[in-house]
């Protein structure tokens, strides 16, 4: 097994998301959702409307694919 330090893990991860174009925290999801099951997305408008009943806007979009 192969040990590496968290401050190496960090280096890789940021040069890796740079590569990708991904910079900062606000970027587009690599996944798209356009492969969800009809599980997923009935979990998902669910939690949407939960968090619609609460007032508060759901952490994942059930809209998406």
């Amino acid at each position: 097994m192969k040990t590496i330090k968290l401050e190496d893990l960090e280096r890789q991860l940021i040069a890796r998301k740079r590569e990708l174009g991904i910079v900062g925290v606000d970027f587009l999801p690599l996944n798209d959702g356009s492969r969800r099951t009809p599980s997923k997305r009935r979990l998902l408008q669910t939690l949407a409307e939960n968090a619609a009943a609460q007032g508060r806007k759901p952490k994942f979009p059930a809209t998406r694919g």
